[in-house]
């Protein structure tokens, strides 16, 4: 088994924290106050597969860069993933602003949105410093 590198440990971290934000779409974000049923991240928007194609696309190329899949050594993953990853947390943020009677989803997705770009930002960093 290869061991990985801080780089490679930090984009599994961040691919792992995106593809959790990618299901936490799908958890109730918000009460529908005395109705029956919860609306979910996913079911905010008409275009909400949008934030999911782009975290999903961004956190599978991490991945693939930190298991060392050679057709990538090529591409600057790591700042690529650092500037998709932010789209899922400013849409978690926009419904978490605008809304009332937040369930656990939107509050989970919020962090790991967050840590997600952290993340992508620790490795854009660590692999600028080569």
């Amino acid at each position: 088994m290869p061991r990985f590198g801080a780089l490679e440990r930090v984009e599994i971290l961040a691919a792992v924290l995106g593809g959790l934000w990618c299901g936490a779409l799908f958890l109730p974000w918000f009460g529908m106050g005395g109705v029956e049923g919860d609306l979910t991240g996913a079911n905010m928007l008409d275009s909400s597969w949008l934030p999911l194609v782009i975290v999903a696309v961004a956190s599978a190329l991490l991945l693939l860069d930190a298991i060392t899949v050679d057709g990538l050594r090529s591409l600057p993953v790591p700042a690529f993933s650092t500037f998709l990853m932010p789209f899922g947390l400013f849409y978690t943020a926009l419904f978490v602003l605008a809304g009332e009677e937040f369930l656990y989803g939107a509050w989970v997705a919020l962090g790991l949105s967050a840590a997600a770009v952290v993340f992508a930002a620790m490795a854009w960093v660590i692999d600028r410093r080569g």
